[in-house]
């Protein structure tokens, strides 16, 4: 079988999507042909994994000066014409950011392609996005072969919003890898850590305004930010003048061990994001065990799915800082519910390997390849 996979943000880049294709792609090539296309210059590691992986540097262009267009037109045309010259058995595509899904399905006609939806945030967002975003979602699934999603939460808003047939989707989870499951916890109080895009709809100016009330009663406080996005410039002004915030560079997406060292050292992860479509960094946090602060939005799948109230974290009001920090506040104040919550944690392990996470996508290739829908093991059979 011969796989193609494409996809915008790819390690070293930091993107759940990335890792998760990269995770996949390491195991299908094992007994598969695998190519990976993708952004950014030529990376070391490349040449050093058992698949190919084709890149383009749209950093080059300059259409219209704009990064993010750049960026969406660097992949859509690059994978055409690479396209072109290959021959595949089944394309997956990362659906965002959607226009690539056209450019493959055109230069590979022939070949089955499958969409996986890793974020199906734009549905949450203004009027206007939130309208052509369903425009070309919905075309993007009528004319796909099959479609994958991360959780149940999206495959929901996909039967929602994009009026997606429901025997043509199955959830198929992140992984988590074997570093979070073997690392111990040797916390410092006080010590909170994020992880993730320093983008807009993270929420950090949540995080940084909750910080700032809890250093009031807890001196010793600390928030270590981990990221990279184009909120790095700012917030890295802002750490000159916020006591105790520190600021740390991404963790490139492979390098598992290192992250998982950084969050052993930690105390509790706190997210505030407008939308989460399965929330990998909550997933990793929590399966080492550290109790997970979260605000409560309709667009965010970790709820639930990842974390429960009162069980292995605390869910509170978006959009106030002030029940983050009285959150922080009272598993600062109240150890037994800290240990109660890191010990439900590791307990829940609601979490999948990413060898069983492979084994499941290269089924569905090759019910795809064979002309049979899917099964969706998380409960719903595909008619």
């Amino acid at each position: 079988m011969k796989v193609a996979m494409v996809v915008e943000r790819f390690p070293p880049d930091i993107g759940g999507s990335g890792v998760r294709f990269c995770e996949i792609a390491e195991r299908l090539s094992r007994k598969h042909a695998v190519d990976v296309f993708t952004l950014g210059p030529w990376d070391a590691e490349d040449s050093r994994r058992g698949f190919l992986i084709h890149r383009f540097n749209s950093d080059r262009l300059s259409v219209l000066n704009s990064y993010g267009f750049n960026r969406v037109m660097g992949l859509t045309f690059s994978t055409f014409f690479q396209f072109l010259f290959r021959s595949y058995d089944i394309v997956d595509v990362d659906v965002w950011p959607i226009l690539p899904f056209f450019s493959a399905k055109i230069a590979q006609s022939r070949a089955s392609t499958v969409i996986s939806w890793n974020v199906v945030w734009p549905f949450s967002i203004r009027k206007a996005v939130s309208r052509a975003t369903t425009f070309f979602a919905e075309a993007c699934s009528r004319l796909s072969t099959y479609n994958i999603t991360v959780s149940n939460f999206a495959r929901r808003m996909l039967l929602e919003h994009v009026k997606m047939n429901p025997g043509r989707v199955s959830v198929i989870p992140n992984g988590n890898d074997e570093a979070f499951l073997r690392t111990k916890l040797e916390p410092k109080l006080g010590s909170i850590i994020f992880v993730g895009r320093l983008e807009q709809q993270k929420r950090l100016d949540l995080i940084l305004g909750a910080f700032k009330i809890f250093k009031r009663s807890v001196n010793d406080g600390e928030l270590h930010i981990v990221g990279s996005g184009p909120l790095r410039s700012q917030l890295l002004r802002v750490s000159e003048k916020v006591e105790g915030l520190h600021l740390h560079e991404s963790i490139p997406g492979q390098d598992r061990d290192e992250l998982a060292s950084m969050l052993r050292k930690s105390w509790v992860f706190v997210s505030a994001s407008e939308f989460e479509s399965y929330g990998m960094s909550i997933s990793e946090a929590s399966s080492v065990g550290l109790p997970v602060v979260l605000t409560r939005t309709r667009y965010n799948g970790a709820i639930d799915e990842i974390v429960r109230h009162g069980y292995n974290g605390l869910i509170v009001d978006h959009d106030n800082p002030e029940a983050i920090a009285d959150a922080l506040e009272r598993l600062y104040r109240d150890p037994e519910l800290w240990k109660s919550l890191s010990s439900n944690a590791k307990r829940l392990a609601a979490f999948h390997s990413w060898d069983e996470v492979a084994d499941r996508v290269e089924e569905v290739y090759e019910e795809v390849l064979n002309g049979r829908l899917p099964i969706d093991k998380s409960g719903t059979v595909s008619a």
